[in-house]
């Protein structure tokens, strides 16, 4: 039976049957716990790469740095995602893709098994980029998995599941590891993780069907996806909105104490209604797509970017400004799902969609760096309220670009 990337739509032929092949089905209980295992990896993999925003003074403190340079633990991670993401998915193209899922969950435990033993910022640095690397790879290559392993009716479900692990790392993984980080210490919170990605692993060996790289061994490179004007207008909207949504969600913090006025305890209560508002937007979203797909990226789009304006004018309206966070946190975590979806519409007639995904990977990764970066700039020259309208601005030109270019 073939499997297609993403259903039909009013009727349409599923855009990536080009380049999924036969896949042999397995048992409804069996796909789901396939799936169900991509997006625990998921889960390990965000955690991991934001944990330390949440522990960032005892982090630095813990190797003697400043938090400056404990800051660049994140933002040093995603630019070596945005930069290797393409290349590796290129190198490891040809491999199965279960023993390739198996060894970046292994370098994900090891990862965090040497954050744990680091006692110098060296050391500490080189264990976040051997995860930074896997995680590039594992972008590129879940969502296209996901899709092989269910039926085309369930494909939809099976991308909003991988990308539920986001929601979910934010949720749960870093209040829990944060939490754990001021009781323990935390280098606990790196052994956590380590026995989180460890029985991550565990369980893709035992659900994780044996997939070869591509039904008839042919690869797609990125220089035939990036000549592909569709595929690289789904680009460019990734870095823009993107881009504008880290560059308002770094700074949050800041803007909820001295804009609005919280007292430091609510913050992270409310990031957690945010994550919890993620949840619902990141889940909710396929059944509303596959209404139209065109309709629902623009009016996303454009809840994004309002409720980020919206913010910048609420002032110490405390009640409108929760309600303008769970809004923009649920179109937030819709919009992964719905740029993986363009991202497969466009490679549809490619040979593969893995070379094109390392792109979307890339410039998703690009744009949080380049938000935390920009953000620093304008936070210190502006103050925290110049965030929000700003943020909004850049998204702008994100959704022209869309209106324009977006697939039916």
């Amino acid at each position: 039976m073939t499997d297609h990337a993403i259903p039909q739509l009013h009727g349409e032929p599923a855009p990536e049957a080009a380049f999924i092949g036969e896949i042999k089905r397995r048992s409804p209980l069996a796909e789901a716990l396939a799936v169900i295992a991509l997006s625990l990896g998921t889960f390990a993999f965000v955690s991991t790469e934001l944990m330390p925003i949440g522990i960032l003074p005892q982090m630095a403190e813990g190797v003697g740095v400043s938090l400056g340079q404990a800051g660049f633990l994140v933002t040093g991670f995603a630019l070596l995602v945005a930069i290797a993401a393409t290349p590796l998915t290129a190198v490891t193209r040809r491999w199965n893709r279960k023993w390739m899922m198996l060894s970046l969950l292994l370098a994900c435990t090891l990862g965090n098994v040497l954050t744990y033993f680091a006692d110098n910022y060296a050391v500490l640095l080189a264990s976040r980029l051997i995860v930074a690397a896997a995680i590039g790879i594992f972008w590129s290559t879940a969502a296209s998995m996901a899709v092989r392993i269910v039926p085309e009716r369930h494909a939809v479900r099976a991308v909003s599941a991988v990308y539920g692990g986001l929601a979910l790392a934010s949720v749960l993984g870093i209040p829990a590891g944060t939490f754990l980080g001021n009781y323990a210490g935390w280098r606990i919170v790196f052994v956590a993780l380590a026995v989180l990605s460890f029985a991550v692993f565990v369980k893709m060996w035992l659900t994780l069907p044996n997939l070869a790289a591509n039904h008839d061994g042919r690869h797609g490179t990125v220089a035939e996806a990036w000549r592909e004007q569709p595929l690289r207008a789904a680009v460019y909207v990734t870095a823009l909105i993107m881009m504008a949504n880290f560059l308002a969600f770094t700074y949050i913090a800041p803007f909820l104490e001295q804009i609005t006025g919280f007292e430091t305890s609510w913050i992270g209560g409310l990031l957690l209604a945010y994550g919890a508002a993620g949840l619902v937007g990141n889940f909710g979203i396929g059944p509303i797509m596959a209404r139209g797909y065109r309709p629902t990226l623009f009016v996303t789009m454009i809840v994004l970017i309002a409720s980020l304006a919206a913010l910048g004018f609420a002032g110490t309206n405390r009640g409108l400004v929760i309600a303008l966070l769970l809004i923009w946190g649920a179109a937030y975590t819709a919009l992964p799902v719905l740029m993986q979806t363009w991202v497969f519409k466009a490679a549809a007639h490619l040979n593969g969609a893995e070379a094109p995904s390392s792109l979307y990977v890339s410039a998703y990764n690009g744009a949080i760096a380049a938000g935390a970066l920009v953000g620093g700039v304008i936070v210190d020259h502006a103050g925290p309220w110049s965030i929000m309208p700003i943020s909004a601005l850049i998204g702008i030109p994100a959704l022209l670009i869309a209106l324009k270019h977006a697939p039916k």
